[in-house]
C-alpha cells in the first residue's frame, strides 16, 4: 500500500520505518518462485539432493554428472552445493559462496540480475512451461491473463495491464492461428517474471 505523503515528507528515508521497507527475494526463492508459477514446483518433502545443471561452458575438473535443468521441480534447498559448480543464477542474486562463512547475505541491484531473468535457460524453460499450463484450460484470452498476473503477483491486471497484454499478444500472434501459440503466449510469461513486482515485495 501506499504511505500516506505526511509520512514520506517528515521520514523519507523510512528510518522510523512507518512502512514495509522494499525487499527482493533471495535466489532460491526467486527460482522457487518461477517453478510455482510455471505449475512445475514439487513440493515434496525430504529424499536425496537433486545435482546441478551443467552446461558445456562450466569450467572446472572432476564434473559431477549433470542434473535436468528444472531440477526436477524440486525446491532450491534439495539442490545439491558443489563449490566448484555453483548455479549462475543463485550467483546473480548474491548467494553465499561457500568457501568462507557469511553472517548475512549481501542484496545488489545490478544489470546482470535482469539479464538472468531474460537470457537465462531455466527461466526461459518455464515461461514455456508456464504458456503450456494456460493453455491446457479453456478460457478466454482475458481470463488467461487474468490468472497469469494472480499466478504471478497475486492480484489481478489493472486495466492498462490487461490492454498491454491484449495489444502484446496481438502483436505477437497476429498471423492466423498464432493467438493460441504457445511460443507467444511464453513470451508473455517470461515479460511477468522480469517486471520487478515478481521478485521484489513492497
Amino acid at each position: 500500500s501506499q504511505a500516506a505523503p505526511q509520512s514520506e515528507a517528515l521520514d523519507p528515508q523510512n528510518r522510523l520505518l512507518h512502512r514495509m521497507p522494499v525487499r527482493r527475494l533471495e535466489a532460491e526463492s526467486i527460482r522457487d518462485a518461477i517453478l510455482a508459477v510455471s505449475g512445475r514446483l514439487d513440493p515434496k518433502l525430504y529424499g536425496p539432493s537433486i545435482m546441478p545443471y551443467l552446461n558445456d561452458f562450466t569450467p572446472g575438473r572432476g564434473a559431477p554428472a549433470s542434473g535436468p535443468l528444472d531440477g526436477a521441480g524440486r525446491r532450491s534447498l534439495y539442490l545439491s552445493v558443489r563449490r566448484n559448480f555453483l548455479i549462475p543464477m543463485f550467483l546473480a542474486f548474491d548467494y553465499p559462496v561457500p568457501v568462507t562463512t557469511q553472517g548475512r547475505r549481501s542484496v545488489s541491484n545490478v544489470p546482470s540480475q535482469a539479464l538472468t531473468l531474460l537470457n537465462n535457460p531455466f527461466v526461459v524453460a518455464q515461461a514455456r512451461v508456464w504458456a503450456e499450463h494456460l493453455l491446457a484450460v479453456q478460457g478466454t484470452r482475458e481470463q488467461r491473463i487474468d490468472r497469469t498476473y494472480q499466478s504471478a503477483f497475486g492480484r489481478l491486471p489493472r486495466r492498462i495491464e490487461r490492454d498491454a497484454a491484449l495489444a502484446f499478444l496481438t502483436g505477437k500472434g497476429d498471423e492466423p492461428g498464432r493467438i493460441s501459440d504457445p511460443a507467444v503466449w511464453a513470451d508473455l510469461c517470461h515479460v511477468l517474471i522480469n517486471v520487478k513486482e515478481f521478485i521484489f515485495i513492497y
